[in-house]
């Protein structure tokens, strides 16, 4: 398995001219993200804390693509030979949670799902207020279900335990 570094995933990104914006939000996912892989490690639960920040790092950088920026994300770095960090980018998103190939499965990806689903920008917000935002960014009224996916990750990650 290769795994990026944090120092590589940064040069990936400038590489392809990541915005600013897009950066602070990937590392505020990456700091979210370790917050709760601490908290699961502590519990004795086994995790790639390399590979979840690498995915925390990386899960939007074809986030201006003009196609969708899950499959384009995969692809990428499925090409540079990065498969388990490609497979985390495909499982981050929202749109496709119907199709299997799309839903997290490993704790390392919910955990990436679920954290980029607390962070507004860079800022971490509840799960409530993040659909809310992603309600009017995205001009989708409907997205209960996918609130619902998202709150069963949260509980299968954190229980009862708030971040």
């Amino acid at each position: 398995m290769t795994i990026p570094t944090k120092e590589q995933c940064l040069k990936i990104l400038k590489d392809n001219n990541v915005p600013d914006n897009i950066i602070a939000h990937l590392n505020a996912v990456h700091d979210f993200s370790m917050k709760i892989v601490d908290l699961l490690q502590k519990k004795g639960v086994k995790i790639n804390r390399e590979l979840v920040a690498a995915g925390a790092l990386l899960h939007d950088i074809k986030k201006l693509s003009p196609n969708d920026h899950v499959v384009a994300g995969y692809e990428f770095l499925k090409s540079l030979g990065f498969y388990d960090v490609a497979l985390i980018v495909k499982r981050h998103g929202l749109a496709n949670l119907d199709k299997e190939e799309f839903v997290p499965e490993s704790c390392e990806e919910k955990i990436v799902f679920y954290a980029d689903k607390r962070l507004k920008g860079d800022r971490i917000v509840t799960v409530e207020e993040r659909f809310q935002y992603i309600r009017q960014r995205y001009k989708k009224e409907d997205v209960e279900k996918e609130i619902e996916f998202t709150k069963r990750i949260e509980y299968e990650l954190l229980g009862n335990e708030k971040l």
